[in-house]
């Protein structure tokens, strides 16, 4: 029997252990491996915020997967073997036929001075679950939300989180003593979707008071002041980051990455320079041809895929 190895238990290790277990059935043993045991659905994070979802509703446990005849091994992975077909883990040594990695990135606070003490990373579970009740008692004064640098994953969430925080101090009534201010590397929201789309919603948030500070690089923070180049500083009663994104160093330390990182995959097949071996989600890299940057990177699965609660 064939063995595949699914390397990461968010969206992308998910929906890959699903499907494929899908198709092939009881041909091949399907095997998922993560350093956690539970699945939290990324793409609900914003609404854990304002109090529309709850966490425990966005969590699943990944032991679920053995339901359909998905091995799950609760592990870390230190290093990946590819000329030996082997996964070294904190507790196994796994062998593979075929591998698929879905390792995501990790978020470097350390990298920008200050972010761990004084701002919360909106794209981290633990703090996402606290935003409610630091919401629900913030009645007055200025929420600046901080991309710290390119790329990030999910290029909307951030203008995303900003009109649902909108829409939670109009309902609450307040929303003409809240100033929400969005500062970002880029040069104008959503670049690679296009002129049009950025135009639209530079109109939405300027329709809904967001102030929009662009081609912004973070230097540092300070309590309750955000430092950018120029000697620029914006003050914030609240600080929210969405922190640099880096590969995990199993990955780094492999020669599958480019000088950023991330893994080069073929982009039709997503099929990296080993035979047998694909990445897939964030940790892939897939340059624009026309833009020579990064592909959007996403979190949100395929609809109606889930870890199989």
């Amino acid at each position: 029997m064939k063995r595949t190895l699914i390397l990461g238990g968010g969206a992308g290790g998910v929906v890959a252990a699903n499907i494929l277990k899908k198709l092939v059935g009881p041909t091949m043993l399907v095997t998922l491996v993560d350093r956690e045991t539970n699945h939290h659905y990324a793409s609900s994070y914003p609404r854990v915020m304002i109090g529309e979802r709850q966490p425990d509703e966005i969590t699943r446990r990944l032991k679920l997967l053995e339901d359909k005849r998905i091995e799950f091994r609760h592990c870390e992975v230190q290093e990946l073997d590819l000329a030996g077909h082997r996964v070294i883990t904190d507790k196994h040594v796994l062998e593979y036929d075929y591998l698929v990695i879905s390792l995501g990135v990790e978020y470097n606070l350390e990298t920008v001075p200050g972010f761990k003490e004084y701002a919360l990373n909106i794209y981290d579970f633990r703090a996402v679950a606290k935003m409610k009740q630091i919401l629900d008692e913030f009645s007055f004064g200025k929420i600046v939300l901080f991309i710290s640098s390119l790329p990030y994953k999910c290029p909307p969430a951030p203008y995303e989180i900003m009109l649902l925080l909108d829409q939670y101090f109009r309902q609450r009534g307040i929303r003409h003593k809240v100033k929400l201010t969005i500062v970002t590397p880029e040069i104008f929201p959503e670049p690679l979707a296009g002129p049009k789309v950025s135009q639209k919603v530079k109109k939405m948030l300027l329709q809904r008071r967001i102030e929009l500070i662009t081609e912004a690089k973070v230097i540092a923070l300070e309590k309750n002041t955000l430092l950018l180049d120029h000697n620029t500083r914006i003050p914030a009663d609240l600080l929210l980051g969405i922190a640099p994104h880096w590969t995990p160093q199993a990955i780094r330390n492999t020669d599958l990455v480019d000088k950023n990182g991330f893994i080069n995959v073929d982009p039709f097949t997503l099929e990296t320079k080993y035979k047998g071996v694909y990445a897939i989600g964030d940790a892939a890299a897939i340059k624009l041809p026309v833009l020579g940057s990064y592909a959007p990177k996403c979190i949100r699965p395929c609809p109606g895929q889930s870890c199989g609660a």
